[in-house]
């Protein structure tokens, strides 16, 4: 039977299903809830500083449970060059030289190409290292995450696992594959729902939040565009998939990287509008290693950590996508009261307050070195973009702005041109 009527029947048959899904509540007061320290508990300690975690998700969530399917762009034009030396940020498996060879389309022609770049410096290798860089700050007890990539066709490259380690693998294996082809935004779209919803080779959770991460740095020329040009109607059906994903209570958060995806984001803009996920535009692909861990899965956008006792914040603090949060909180001699606040994207707050009793001691809190030992080598993997994380942020409102008003225009002139 042939091939693409599979397809059709398939995603006929997903279609049918979303559209039966009952629709998920919008209610999003968050919840948030310190796990530790205890309420009520003493801490003797040498650090004046006391380890703070816990959890933030707006009431929409069912559950502690999220799914995250990371979609990785590995088209030809991923082996461009992602803005600066990536050697040594992130340990990357050896493909033998390193050198890539894109396939260049001329006037729909294949003209082919000479190696241009160390693979290790591409923007594929940004992203690899961003879904690294992620993994380290989520939840794996009650996160779950998967991986599929997408060039000519969308692969199932991991089913959604609690498995860091196995999802670290097929990072790997993304990377090893190299950049190649086209690019099939619909099909990866499409991939990813059948896996959140169980319908594919994932263990099936309904109570989950479910999410899409998608990295990409271009837009659609498939299937319609045979992957040598970009159509109006391949930004149609990835858009359609998203209202899809939407419909199901998938957010599809979109990560446009580069000038060729911000030229053109009517694609990248209509994804994120209508799974109601967020457009995040990446001028420089590399800066995407600072940006990704920022969009929050489950609802909640701003949270702050202060000692109410003495008025100080919290030195560091960290907010991973799956709302879970580590801090170092300042604290006094005696009784301190520690207020932990949250705001959901809709404005709504939320917040948790425990008491400790603080004594100096001689014993080293392990976790919070370890947790300050983390947050140091995070910050200098950022400084190593040579730019701070609040001038990248300036730059995404800049081209967010822009590309608001650019996603209403047509295809640009050099449709024909593309490095794929």
């Amino acid at each position: 039977m042939n091939l693409t009527f599979l397809r059709f029947v398939f995603f006929g048959c997903l279609l049918v299903c979303l559209l039966s899904w009952p629709s998920p509540l919008f209610s999003a007061e968050p919840k948030v809830q310190i796990h530790s320290p205890k309420d009520g508990s003493t801490i003797s300690q040498e650090q004046n500083l006391v380890f703070v975690s816990g959890k933030v998700a707006t009431t929409a969530a069912r559950s502690a449970n999220v799914d995250i399917m990371l979609l990785l762009d590995a088209s030809g034009s991923t082996a461009q060059y992602a803005g600066i030396d990536l050697a040594g940020m992130d340990q990357l498996p050896d493909t033998g030289s390193g050198l890539v060879t894109p396939q260049i389309f001329f006037g729909g022609m294949s003209v082919g190409g000479p190696a241009i770049r160390n693979l290790r410096n591409s923007v594929l290798a940004a992203e690899v290292i961003a879904a690294r860089r992620l993994l380290t700050q989520l939840n794996s007890q009650t996160t779950r995450v998967g991986v599929v990539s997408f060039g000519e066709r969308a692969k199932l490259v991991q089913p959604l696992t609690h498995e860091f380690d196995r999802v670290r693998v097929a990072l790997d294996d993304v990377y090893k594959a190299g950049p190649y082809g086209g690019t099939n935004m619909v099909e990866g779209i499409r991939t990813g729902i059948t896996e959140l919803m169980g319908l594919g080779s994932s263990e099936k959770k309904t109570e989950a939040v479910k999410v899409e991460f998608l990295l990409t740095d271009g837009f659609p020329t498939m299937p319609i565009g045979g992957g040598q040009r970009a159509t109006p109607q391949d930004t149609d059906l990835a858009i359609n998939a998203a209202r899809l994903a939407g419909r199901a209570g998938i957010k599809v958060h979109v990560f446009a990287l580069g000038e060729e995806a911000l030229s053109y984001p009517r694609a990248a803009v209509g994804i994120a509008r209508e799974s109601g996920g967020t457009y995040t535009p990446v001028s420089r692909p590399v800066d995407i290693l600072s940006v990704v861990e920022n969009i929050s899965a489950v609802g909640v956008d701003y949270v702050q950590i202060v000692n109410h006792t003495s008025g100080q914040k919290a030195t560091q603090l960290r907010v991973a996508a799956d709302g879970f949060f580590s801090s170092a909180v300042p604290v006094i001699e005696g009784r301190n009261q520690i207020d932990v606040f949250a705001r959901a994207s809709d404005g709504s707050n939320g917040r948790d307050s425990i008491t400790i009793h603080y004594q100096s001691g001689n014993q080293k809190s392990l976790e919070l070195e370890v947790f300050l030992e983390k947050e140091k080598n995070l910050k200098l993997e950022v400084e190593r973009l040579g730019k701070s994380q609040a001038e990248i942020q300036e730059d995404i409102e800049r081209a967010r702005q822009d590309g608001l008003g650019r996603s209403q225009r047509q295809l640009p002139t050099n449709q024909g041109t593309q490095v794929r």
